[in-house]
């Protein structure tokens, strides 16, 4: 059970550390995108920045975060709901095969209780 928490551990910090420089990149990218007008002004930049990172930074950064929240505390409540909800984000939006992976371990953790 250790062996698939530490595990699990590993692949959502090196989403964490993913997700955020993609976050940092596309706020970059965002927010140079909303001063393309004449007219913009530099409120502009940064909400389109502040945007570009939360729609990125929200389920590559947070929803990992209480992920690893909830790993901490599985031995004692036996829960792992964020797990599962995060690695069907991660499926279908982020990165294939770093899901499959995640849901490889859930399963084989949640068996091995």
């Amino acid at each position: 059970m250790e062996r698939r928490i530490k595990h699990l551990k590993i692949s959502l910090i090196v989403e964490m550390l993913l997700g955020s420089i993609f976050a940092a990149f596309m706020a970059l990218i965002l927010g140079t995108m909303a001063t393309d007008s004449p007219t913009s002004t530099g409120i502009d930049f940064v909400m389109g920045a502040l945007m570009g990172f939360c729609l990125i930074a929200i389920p590559s950064v947070l929803i990992p975060a209480l992920s690893l929240r909830e790993l901490k505390r599985f031995p004692e409540k036996k829960t792992s709901n964020i797990n599962y909800i995060n690695s069907a984000i991660v499926t279908l939006f982020i990165f294939f095969p770093l899901g499959v992976w995640q849901v490889y371990n859930l399963v084989k953790l949640n068996k091995s209780e």
